[in-house]
């Protein structure tokens, strides 16, 4: 049977609601707790003109900036890290033509080294801040890369925040390392958590909150991290 530890959901509202649904639907309780926000970025006057023979994708959010800012694909294969991003992509219509499963833009980036022969013309949506590894890796390749600032992720404001929403067992999981910075802003807790990656969970054991990390991007690897106990069921 699921455990009785709430689980906090962290993510920003689109993002988290799916996971909560699906954890409530399996037995756990939840508090949906989103601390970011995601604000759209105007893209550059030339993109719309440029072509590209792929565009990859490093998060869900990057699909949905790439499409609400009306761009287009064009004839340009897709590239995502992993299933919750391909999922995204699928929703409007398209398909994931790496078919692979990585943790990071840094191992996307590999992989797609590893994968495609040709130099091609990359483009890279997604926010205004990143780290720099993902470019680094594809230029020190040779492909001709486009980095395109879509959208920017905005801490939700600290007094829209409940003042002590925890309690002794919850679990929060984390997706990013502005979602820790985030939480630190507004209080001094530091309960047990999950970190998607081990870009993450530097962050969190830098905070001092005790650190489980998931081996995938994804709600089954969280919940296998967390030790809860069972496999998520489809209900």
């Amino acid at each position: 049977m699921p455990t009785t530890t709430r689980v906090i959901i962290t993510r920003e509202k689109e993002q988290g609601r799916p996971w909560a649904g699906q954890l409530r639907s399996n037995g756990w309780p939840v508090l949906e707790l989103p601390l970011l926000r995601f604000s759209p970025v105007v893209p550059a006057n030339d993109l719309i003109r440029k072509t590209f023979e792929w565009i990859l994708f490093t998060s869900p959010q990057g699909v949905r900036a790439f499409f609400a800012a009306g761009l287009q694909v064009g004839s340009a294969k897709l590239g995502t890290l992993g299933e919750g991003t391909a999922a995204v992509l699928r929703e409007v219509g398209h398909s994931d033509s790496l078919g692979i499963q990585v943790r990071d833009g840094r191992e996307l980036a590999t992989a797609f080294i590893a994968l495609v022969d040709e130099r091609a013309r990359v483009l890279l949506p997604g926010p205004r801040h990143r780290g720099p590894e993902v470019e680094e890796i594809l230029t020190a390749a040779g492909f001709n890369l486009t980095v395109a600032p879509l959208y920017e992720t905005l801490p939700v404001p600290v007094d829209e925040l409940p003042e002590d929403p925890f309690t002794p067992d919850d679990l929060v999981f984390f997706c990013s390392p502005s979602t820790v910075r985030a939480f630190c802003d507004k209080w001094d807790a530091r309960p047990a958590v999950v970190a998607i990656g081990e870009t993450t969970a530097a962050v969190t054991r830098q905070e001092g909150f005790p650190t489980a990390v998931a081996e995938t991007p994804d709600l089954e690897a969280m919940i296998q991290a967390a030790g809860l106990g069972h496999n998520l069921e489809n209900k």
